[in-house]
């Protein structure tokens, strides 16, 4: 008998409803599932949400999807027959801002939506004549390198890689931003196949791109879809436990009792996973080390800007500099209080992509740099002013129409999204399994050594940027939950 307590039966359990979860639990509802996903926000999307106030509807840090043409997000809705609220945007352009040689910031404006032409690039740089060859050398070799070739190099960071060639500074410098900006990682950890496939994705695919209605818009379609298969959602409904029972996952204690299924899938993050909701006495002594040592990526702290008027021509921008872009040993420099004079600044505009996402006439920019993941992280405060200075000083016209601000740090995204069960651990922009060693073919499984315990999300089964990540893991978790049960099913009593 069920002990349930809506008395429902349930063959699958997601707990959490980000990317992943959501498109994990649709999936599986339309292959006739009986699935029940627990969020403990008020609705799902992680940190990924859409929100809105005071007539702006924006995300509560920068987002911009890569790849743009073909993200997972296109053939999962194909697969659940909601095409019709799949709305696309492409960013045809972005501008750049670099200081560079001259010691003064300068702009250009690259195209996106049809790759990368690297000359705006090494104008921006002000390579000379010597440097462009060895230069187009280097990123010609990155974005039609192989698969098999890429494969070989999950263990390889990309400032080792590069070493081995010739690379003039500037660019590695827009490489090492490339790393803060798109993984929230440094040069110096980030693994060389991860980024380079995700500089591949940017020039075959386009280097952004938006929705209408913001990316909240997606998972209202995909939690739609979940309820119209027959999936049950529950939110404001946070999970205190995984039980395991004879070695296998059977079901979630809550605050409102126990749900039971003999299949659990976690979009919580590993680390909250094993260490918390299951308690790391359930596993092998060594999975729990493994897991301990897995290394979080770093966080992305964000200012939003209301505008009442419109300042900003483009709809996203990229602020850096040679001294700006952090790696390991700068990171440590900041988290002991030494707060360089200018950081990098993604930025972007959702009012510029679609006008319906600010009021007539105004606008919110939506900044963010590169900062520790760690919830109790010290020098938050002092990045947010470093943005509000160079806003000031490289952007006056928006300064000037500066109606009101807020802010958001790596406690608020660990309050959204991951339990805070490690120092330094819970407010990763992305997740776990980006760094060399630990992503790619070393990334975490997505089965558990628990039977029926599942993960899926940021930290396990996929690769590449944010939402994208996420969204393809959830994909192909539902096939393997799907591959698992079946199996199951077929084999003897």
């Amino acid at each position: 008998m069920s002990t349930n307590p809506d008395g429902r039966a349930y063959d699958a359990i997601i707990i959490g409803g980000g990317p992943g979860g959501v498109a994990c639990g649709a999936l599986l509802a339309k292959s006739g599932v009986r699935t029940l996903l627990l969020e403990k926000n008020s609705r799902t999307g992680g940190k990924a949400i859409t929100v809105e106030s005071k007539g702006f509807r924006y995300e509560l840090g920068p987002k911009l999807q890569v790849p743009m043409r073909g993200p997972a997000f296109a053939p999962l809705f194909a697969e659940l027959g909601i095409e019709a609220r799949f709305h696309p945007i492409p960013l045809e352009a972005a501008a750049m801002v670099y200081r560079g040689r001259s010691g003064a910031y300068k702009t250009k404006i690259t195209g996106q939506s049809t790759g990368m032409d690297p000359a705006p690039f090494f104008e921006l740089w002000e390579l000379d004549e010597s440097e462009r060859e060895p230069a187009a050398r280097v990123l010609a070799e990155m974005v039609l390198m192989p698969e098999e070739t890429l494969a070989t190099l999950d263990n390889v960071t990309l400032h080792d890689w590069l070493q081995t060639r010739e690379v003039p500074y500037p660019l590695y410098s827009y490489l090492a931003m490339h790393a803060n900006a798109s993984l929230a990682e440094p040069i110096d950890l980030v693994a060389a196949s991860e980024q380079i496939r995700i500089l591949k994705q940017i020039a075959a695919a386009g280097g952004g791109g938006y929705y209408t209605g913001g990316f909240g818009s997606l998972f209202e379609a995909i939690t739609d879809a979940f309820v119209a298969g027959g999936g049950t959602l529950r939110t404001r409904q946070r999970v205190e436990r995984i039980i395991v029972e004879g070695g296998r996952a059977t079901g979630v204690a809550t605050a409102d009792g126990v749900f039971t299924a003999p299949i659990v899938i976690s979009n919580a993050g590993i680390q909250p996973t094993v260490l918390k909701l299951v308690g790391e006495e359930r596993f092998d002594p060594s999975y729990a080390a493994y897991v301990r040592s897995l290394v979080p990526g770093w966080g992305f702290t964000g200012v939003r800007y209301f505008l009442n008027q419109r300042a900003m021509q483009h709809c996203m921008y990229m602020v850096y500099a040679d001294d700006t872009w952090w790696n390991v040993e700068r990171f440590e420099r900041a988290r002991a209080g030494q707060i360089p004079d200018e950081v990098i600044m993604f930025m972007t505009v959702p009012s510029n992509f679609d006008t319906n996402m600010a009021p007539p006439g105004k606008q919110c920019i939506i900044a963010g740099t590169i900062c520790s993941p760690d919830p109790e992280a010290k020098e938050i405060a002092a990045l947010w002013q470093r943005m509000d200075e160079m806003m000031a000083r490289l952007f006056p016209d928006a300064w000037a129409a500066l109606d009101s601000m807020d802010r958001e740090g790596p406690a608020d995204v660990s309050s959204l999204s991951r339990d805070h069960v490690l120092p330094g651990q819970g407010g990763e922009c992305v997740g776990i399994g980006q760094i060399a060693g630990q992503c790619g073919a070393l990334k975490p499984s997505p089965r558990s050594p628990i039977e029926g315990l599942y993960l899926v999300g940021g930290d396990a089964g996929s690769g590449g940027m944010g939402t994208h990540q996420a969204t393809d893991s959830g994909m192909k978790v539902a096939r393997m939950v799907l591959e698992d049960r079946a199996a199951r099913q077929l084999a003897p009593a």
